[in-house]
């Protein structure tokens, strides 16, 4: 029988790795008795619906600084009075406080890691933060990497890799080809996300007469970048073609309404976007970047550019569409194998397997 396990993530925005802490949380608990531990006002907290159904005890910590005495005596207090043994932490910044919260405690403390980092943290302070962790997650070999490169691991701690998994539709209607190519873009509205290289890759179909739609599936969380984009759009005559529909449930169904997914993001672990597109059999035209060369490694039909520019996008987005019904039939191939390769079970035990 495992312990208590805590999954820990502060953050108060919406994003992958906030989602990434829920799927996990509920993955777990349905093995161990699983608590969470969330910052006020966080997305996670406002979405009381997350933990709907699951047997899951939700803790909330109001804190200022990323290195915070409140932090710190909140999580400690958690801790020491649910009895907790293992934590799962998704985050970074807080990692000072969390140090001191489980200072002298009997804790396995585990960290999964899913987004690129890039400024090294094996200075003596860090290594001091760090010292007190067991095992160290990557959601995949780029991310396992990247974490021996940049982070400090100390003599007791693993660095495992556990690929994320996602609970996908093992019955699907692969949609048919109906002369408009039908792109989507799932992530949240942000510099990097890829949302105006993705818009300008479009021209190349404008200029060859390929008609299309295209929809970005997110949160709108930079005004200042959909406002740039907005503005370019009125200067195109595919204007119309563009539809953000912001956050909805219902990305499945917008999914399972599409033929290509289009994803010119930098720095992304084992995107679920990716994953759930891959579930839907849509031909993804990804960034070479990160992660995203093993998801050919292990396999499936993707389209990978090489110098990640908007031309490069461009070339490759013609010669799909080009190509549909060739490229809709290997891709068909990817929803058995999303099946098989993200499946929650896997994950499940891959975790379950680090507690104590």
């Amino acid at each position: 029988m495992k312990q208590k396990t805590a999954v820990i993530c502060l953050s108060r925005v919406n994003g992958g790795m906030e989602l990434a802490s829920v799927k996990l949380a509920r993955l777990l608990s349905t093995k161990v008795e699983t608590q969470f531990i969330a910052r006020d006002e966080s997305y996670i907290l406002n979405k009381q619906e997350h933990f709907q159904n699951y047997n899951i005890k939700v803790h909330s910590v109001s804190f200022s600084s990323n290195l915070s005495y409140k932090l710190i005596k909140s999580v400690r207090d958690i801790l020491i009075d649910n009895s907790i043994k293992n934590i799962i932490f998704l985050g970074a910044s807080e990692m000072k406080s969390l140090y001191f919260a489980t200072l002298g405690l009997d804790i396995n403390f585990i960290i999964r890691q899913g987004s690129k980092k890039t400024t090294s943290k094996k200075d003596i302070f860090h290594k001091l933060f760090y010292s007190n962790v067991n095992y160290f997650v990557g959601n995949c070999e780029y991310m396992k990497h990247n974490i021996i490169d940049i982070l400090p691991i100390s003599k007791k701690a693993t660095v495992k890799r556990i690929y994320s998994s996602l609970k996908l539709e093992e019955n699907i209607s692969y949609k048919k080809y109906s002369n408009i190519i039908e792109l989507i873009h799932v992530g949240r509205v942000h510099p990097g996300k890829g949302q105006f290289e993705a818009i300008k890759a479009c021209e190349i179909l404008q200029k060859h007469n390929i008609d299309f739609k295209i929809k970005f599936l997110g949160d709108i969380q930079d005004k200042n970048y959909f406002d740039i984009i907005k503005n370019y759009l009125t200067t195109r005559p595919f204007e119309d073609k563009v539809e953000f529909v912001e956050y909805t449930s219902e990305v499945k169904q917008y999914l399972q309404q599409s033929d290509l997914f289009i994803f010119p993001s930098l720095g992304e672990g084992m995107s679920n976007a990716i994953i759930e597109s891959l579930g839907f059999g849509l031909i993804p035209i990804i960034y070479n970047d990160t992660s995203s060369p093993e998801f050919k490694e292990l396999g499936f039909h993707i389209h990978l550019t090489q110098r990640n520019t908007v031309d490069e996008l461009q070339n490759i987005l013609l010669s799909v569409a080009n190509n549909m019904e060739e490229e809709k039939e290997k891709a068909m191939l990817n929803h058995p194998l999303a099946l098989k390769v993200f499946a929650p079970s896997r994950e499940q035990e891959e975790y379950i397997e680090l507690l104590i």
